[in-house]
């Protein structure tokens, strides 16, 4: 599976590689989408010109394709206005970063340790003078199903003040689609059951992966 993975990525990557000079890099993965069969919504890029320059982008992660499906779409429709910082383990961050590099400067991977104090303190002093840029977070941490959302998103954006917003890939329908850009509540449980809200509109790779859905999917 994991090598499946970084095939694909380095795929589409180093494909991109040769015609990455020019705008044919949108059209490449806006056919990518298409050829996958996935659909976006008519006015897919007026909403994205109407978005914050600063954005957090948040949703649900039950498996690696999640992300190489998130990750077309950021260069289908994103790459032009804004570059991208992603949260990464470690572990995943030596084998991607080398890929990532070859082909352009706008993905940052933010490296995530076991220990992480401090981290969200370091993401806001890296950010807070920049423009331009969406910050991707995964509030569940991982790929496992787990009933601890992690805050960090949350904080982020109520100390840069940043607006979030939801982005739903559904994998019966086929759909990805992007909510509308909020700002954070200021209590977190109440903020969490938005995030659940969100989730439960569109249909993982895994369902049983989320606590929200797992009973149903036994």
């Amino acid at each position: 599976m994991l090598f499946f993975y970084y095939l694909l990525i380095s795929f589409f990557l180093i494909s991109g590689l040769y015609i990455y000079k020019n705008d044919t890099i949108t059209i490449f993965f806006k056919n990518i989408i298409y050829n996958i069969n996935y659909k976006v919504d008519d006015d897919i890029e007026l909403q994205i010109d109407n978005l914050p320059t600063k954005l957090i982008l948040i949703s649900s992660h039950t498996s690696i394709y999640d992300f190489i499906i998130g990750l077309i779409f950021y260069y289908a429709y994103l790459r032009k206005k804004y570059k991208i910082n992603i949260l990464m383990k470690k572990d995943f961050e030596k084998f991607t970063k080398p890929i990532l590099n070859l082909f352009e400067n706008k993905i940052n991977l933010i490296s995530v340790s076991n220990k992480k104090q401090g981290l969200t303190d370091e993401i806001c002093d890296k950010l807070k003078y920049n423009d331009n840029f969406i910050l991707y977070i995964a509030p569940e941490g991982t790929r496992k199903c787990t009933e601890e959302l992690r805050s960090g998103y949350w904080n982020i954006a109520k100390k840069l003040n940043i607006k979030v917003l939801y982005v739903g890939i559904d994998f019966s329908e086929k759909i990805i689609k992007l909510e509308k850009e909020r700002d954070v509540l200021d209590d977190w449980e109440l903020e969490k059951e938005i995030f659940i809200n969100d989730c439960k509109k569109y249909i993982p790779l895994y369902p049983e992966r989320c606590f929200w859905t797992k009973d149903y999917y036994k």
